[in-house]
Formats: structure tokens, C-alpha cells, sequence
């Protein structure tokens, strides 16, 4: 009864074990299932989001480059406003030069000069102007696209979530033939016990 029992406690001790990686072992499920839906859910966050960025991005470079035009045009309105004012003078000076003495055809030939000196310097200004926005505009196209690989290189690659969980190894219960055995061996032995001690002779004559 002694062997049956620890057999008995030894299975109950194995099941007890196995059930215990089983839990382990679903639960190590359950968190991994819920780590894949998690990252899944921030990468289609991020997708969102860069989404977002690029549009952002490319807005910016537009505003850049609008603002850009913008100062370019004001230069042209300011060199328009400047040759029409030396143009007026100039033919103020030049009517002045149709009156008699020295003074008057002197003023006459520097209006002329002066017109030739506004016309050159608002053209070199804005042959300047123009050059340097379309720097401008290149920088900020190569800034947009630095900003745009950044942004692709950060939803580029989808999540790996890796190998799930490895099923756990159960422990085997204990064989039935060792307790088998176990009883035949005490039985083997009771009845050579049994016989070495002798057996009461019920036929004998009592004399």
C-alpha cells in the first residue's frame, strides 16, 4: 500500500508540474499575441504619422520657396520705382538742358549718366537676387528631401515580432512497471519470509 501511495503522490507531483508550464506556457502566448497587435497598432500609427511629416515637409519648402519669389518680385517693383524715378529726372534735366549756358547742359549730361548708372546697378542687383533664390530654393529642396528619406527610414521596415513561444517539454508520469515489479518483489519476499519461518504442522498427532 506504501509503494501504491508514493506512485500515486509521484504522478500527482508531475501533473501538478506539467499543468503549471501549460499556464506558463499560454500566458507566454497570450503576451506575445499581445505585443504583435500592440506593435502592429504604433506601426500604423507611425505610417499615419509620416504621412503627416511629409506633408508637412513639402508644405514648408513650398512657403520657403513662396516667400522667396515674394522678396524676388519686390526687388523688380523696387528697381522699376528707382529707373522710373532717374528716367523723370533725366528729362527734367534734359528740358533744363534746352535752356542757353554750361550749368544747364551739365546737368543735362550727369542726368544721362546717373539714368546709365541706376539701369546697370538695379540690373546687376537683381541678376544677384535671382541667382541667390535659386540657391536658396535648391537648399531647400535638398533639406525637404534630407527630411523626407529620414522620415521614410523610420517606417521603412515592418515590425519582426520573432519565433513564438516554444512549447514547454512535460515531464512523463512514473511507469506502472516499477510499482509492478516493486509489489512482486515484496510479495517474492513475504512468502520466502513466510516459509523460513514455519508452518504450524495441523495433521500431527498430539502424543
Amino acid at each position: 500500500m506504501g509503494q501504491v501511495a508514493e506512485h500515486n503522490a509521484a504522478n500527482d507531483a508531475i501533473a501538478g508540474r506539467n499543468r503549471t508550464k501549460l499556464r506558463n506556457f499560454q500566458e507566454a502566448n497570450r503576451q506575445y499575441d499581445r505585443e504583435v497587435m500592440f506593435d502592429r497598432a504604433q506601426y500604423r500609427n507611425d505610417i499615419i504619422n509620416g504621412d503627416i511629416d511629409y506633408d508637412t515637409i513639402h508644405r514648408s519648402m513650398v512657403d520657403q520657396w513662396t516667400q522667396q519669389d515674394q522678396q524676388l518680385k519686390e526687388l523688380f517693383a523696387e528697381n522699376d520705382h528707382n529707373m522710373e524715378k532717374a528716367l523723370i529726372e533725366m528729362y527734367e534735366n534734359e528740358y533744363a538742358g534746352t535752356q542757353t549756358g554750361r550749368t544747364a547742359a551739365r546737368l543735362a549730361g550727369k542726368s544721362a549718366v546717373k539714368m546709365g548708372q541706376e539701369r546697370s546697378r538695379g540690373l546687376h542687383n537683381l541678376m544677384m537676387a535671382e541667382e541667390k533664390a535659386i540657391t536658396a530654393k535648391d537648399v531647400s529642396r535638398s533639406e525637404a528631401e534630407s527630411k523626407v528619406r529620414s522620415t521614410y527610414e523610420q517606417v521603412r521596415f515592418a515590425p519582426v515580432h520573432g519565433l513564438t513561444p516554444l512549447a514547454p517539454e512535460m515531464e512523463p508520469k512514473k511507469s506502472s512497471a516499477g510499482l509492478i515489479l516493486g509489489l512482486a518483489t515484496s510479495a517474492v519476499g513475504g512468502i520466502s519470509d513466510f516459509q523460513s519461518s514455519g508452518k504450524p504442522n495441523i495433521f500431527r498427532r498430539k502424543e
